[in-house]
């Protein structure tokens, strides 16, 4: 489910959650004629507000370390490509076919990490693992040939750098938000919801300040789940990176 449906229905349940609340007021006034009775729903409240802040607040900014690494990742990726490029021009002709295979790899690799870049590059082929073997088989064979020098060691260092920053970048941006945790979350926030409901005055500043701060934790929800994949949604780290990558390997 995307981001933006979670946050709909979070606002749409917590709004739903305080009208429901509001009705009780109306329907059943005596349950809440007790001052001592609204005391323990104002602390009950207090204590359900403070663990969804909690666990809302240590979630956003656990992802937000997360996308921010994804980032990096992504481009320092871009920069050792390159890198890897002006290595391989540095050997001259019989580096033809790595630096072909680099050109593959990068847009296998740009299509497969940004999946709303599918379109660019449907002639590309999908499968970067196998890019990536034929690739380290091209500059063993460079190692073994007439080119054999420092410079194709060179290139088999930075072509190792990118295979562990790739496998850092999928370690790093395993899904983390499970269903469990978003249903508890909000679960908690239609008790509060309700709550306000109950206990609010029945006017339309209150209805209008409800609904706003419903409007606010629904956008929080909506942060939560789009910094969960970096790659995908509304919110995701630059591709411009790998593009620019790409474009430096297609100069010729």
């Amino acid at each position: 489910m995307s981001g933006i449906s979670i946050g709909v229905m979070v606002f749409g349940a917590s709004v739903a959650a305080a009208g429901c609340g509001a009705l009780v007021q109306v329907r059943a006034p005596a349950m809440l004629a007790s001052g001592e009775a609204r005391e323990v729903i104002r602390r009950v409240l207090s204590l359900v507000a403070a663990l969804a802040a909690l666990m809302l607040a240590m979630s956003i900014v656990s992802l937000k370390t997360t996308f921010d690494s994804a980032d990096r990742d992504i481009r320092r990726l871009g920069a050792q490509i390159e890198e890897l490029d002006r290595t391989l021009r540095r050997i001259g002709p019989p580096a033809g076919e790595a630096r072909q295979l680099v050109f593959q790899y990068t847009a296998a690799l740009v299509r497969d990490t940004f999946p709303e870049l599918d379109a660019p590059f449907r002639g590309a082929p999908r499968n970067v693992d196998s890019l990536q073997d034929a690739l380290e088989a091209s500059l063993e064979r460079l190692s073994t040939g007439p080119a054999a020098s420092r410079v194709v060691i060179e290139a088999q260092a930075v072509l190792h750098t990118i295979i562990q920053t790739r496998w850092t970048m999928e370690e790093g941006t395993i899904t983390s938000v499970t269903g469990w945790q978003l249903g508890m979350l909000m679960f908690w926030l239609m008790l509060i919801f309700a709550g306000l409901g109950l206990l609010a005055p029945r006017n339309v500043l209150m209805a209008s300040v409800i609904v706003l701060c419903a409007l606010a934790l629904a956008l929080a929800v909506f942060m939560l789940t789009e910094f969960d994949d970096p790659f995908k949604g509304v919110i995701t780290v630059s591709s411009q990176p790998l593009l620019n990558a790409l474009h430096a390997l297609s100069g010729g």
